[in-house]
């Protein structure tokens, strides 16, 4: 058994549901809220639990389980590490920078029979909503000016996650989540599994925008543009046109997401 992470804070809840150890955790047995991957070997999925509070709110916690389905790293050669472990990493290093995401409550490895278990309990994002569905609203729900304000708080928050040195390798808008987007928008990461380091910021936003870009639907071009300008510091002060390496840039990331 590798060392068990319990959040602090949720340490006395846990405990008081048995929940409190990776064995007690696997055995429960909770509906998959999506149904289980079968790949690399093995397979991992994600149920959801509501967890009473005495006298408070309740919580309600995603917990993900995965056996045998780990990633090969330089580190990790032959049988890989669980690719959660990368995700508690991560959610662990973005919570040290205040960046979003959902707060890790448990994780916990396993080796039973030569079958590499991992158990990753977090915080859901209740008052969240995800981007995806968000556009498919918003010119519905917010006005023109809330539109561009999240937009911008958008560009500026993926070019911080970006700055930190990480790039996600699936930012999809079903993995951006937004709370308060008609008022002070709050932007919150999912999915941080495939999220790894690299050395070049332009590589970061070369390969995450593609994707954004791919997939956003309901943006009008100059939407896109708004969020182009943003995200690259274009906007204080203002400028005309852009420069032949921001047109090059932005050039590069369209044609990457037309694939």
């Amino acid at each position: 058994m590798k060392k068990t992470f319990i959040a602090s804070h949720h340490q006395a809840l846990l405990a008081s549901y048995q929940l409190d150890n990776f064995e007690s955790l696997w055995a429960r047995e909770i509906a998959w809220f999506e149904e289980p991957n079968q790949r690399r070997g093995g397979w991992s999925g994600v149920g959801r639990l509501e967890l009473n509070q005495s006298g408070l709110a309740n919580i309600n916690v995603f917990v993900k389980k995965q056996q045998n389905h780990g990633r090969r790293t330089l580190l990790h050669p032959i049988k890989g590490e669980p690719t959660f472990r990368r995700e508690f990493e991560r959610l662990q290093f973005l919570a040290s920078h205040q960046f979003s995401a959902p707060k890790v409550v448990f994780y916990a490895e396993s080796e039973v029979a030569g079958c590499q278990r991992a158990i990753l309990v977090t915080e859901a994002l209740d008052d969240y909503q995800p981007l995806d569905l968000l556009m498919n609203t918003w010119r519905d729900k917010l006005s023109s000016q809330q539109q561009s304000l999240l937009i911008q708080k958008l560009a500026t928050e993926l070019r911080r996650f970006h700055q930190l040195g990480l790039v996600h390798r699936a930012l999809y808008p079903k993995h951006i989540f937004v709370k308060n987007a008609a008022h002070e928008p709050d932007i919150a990461l999912i999915d941080l599994e495939k999220a790894r380091f690299t050395p070049c910021f332009l590589y970061r936003a070369f390969f995450d925008l593609a994707a954004l870009n791919r997939h956003v639907e309901g943006a009008r071009l100059t939407q896109k543009l708004a969020f182009f300008m943003h995200y690259f510091g274009l906007i204080n002060p203002p400028v005309k046109r852009l420069s032949a390496f921001h047109q090059w840039i932005c050039r590069c990331i369209v044609k990457r997401s037309q694939r």
